[in-house]
């Protein structure tokens, strides 16, 4: 015999136990839930009269959306601009191909038209009109980006 008996069930109960550890992976490998990524999102923004500031921004989001990578497109809504807010979006358009501009006279319900040019799953409706600042903007865009570039535990279903 090679081993000694003592040897012997030393090297059969760490072998035991290998097998044990291993099954175990492999049980909690096909149990825990999986990474899956987050759905695509939208940006549908309503601005008006913002042409000194409409540029930078939308640069702004198409880079954040760029370095996120995460699947997503830009609906931008002209809500009766009287300056050259128009043709800065149009520009911006032809230039960043994620981009989609809709102009609408005031009035009519912008959101509910735009909405179905909207290409995610989810819609981040911002409100640039009325509602929100730039500044409140650009913390809004770093946040929802943030947020949406984390994977997402999904438990699988058997």
């Amino acid at each position: 015999m090679f081993f000694t008996y003592t040897m012997s069930v030393i090297l059969l109960s760490l072998s035991m136990y290998g097998v044990w550890c291993f099954l175990q992976d492999i049980w909690k490998w096909w149990l825990e839930p999986r990474l899956v990524s987050v759905p695509s999102c939208s940006f549908l923004v309503i601005v008006k009269n913002l042409d000194g500031e409409v540029e930078d921004l939308f640069r702004f989001l198409a880079r954040k959306i760029q370095n996120a990578e995460i699947e997503s497109d830009i609906v931008v809504v002209d809500v009766s601009s009287d300056d050259f807010t128009a043709l800065i979006l149009d520009r911006l358009a032809s230039d960043i191909d994620i981009i989609q501009v809709v102009a609408r006279p005031a009035g009519q319900r912008a959101i509910s038209e735009a909405i179905a040019l909207c290409r995610g799953t989810v819609v981040h409706v911002l409100d640039l009109s009325n509602r929100m600042s730039t500044e409140d903007f650009m913390v809004t865009v770093c946040a929802l980006l943030r947020q949406d570039s984390h994977e997402v535990m999904v438990r699988r279903v058997l």
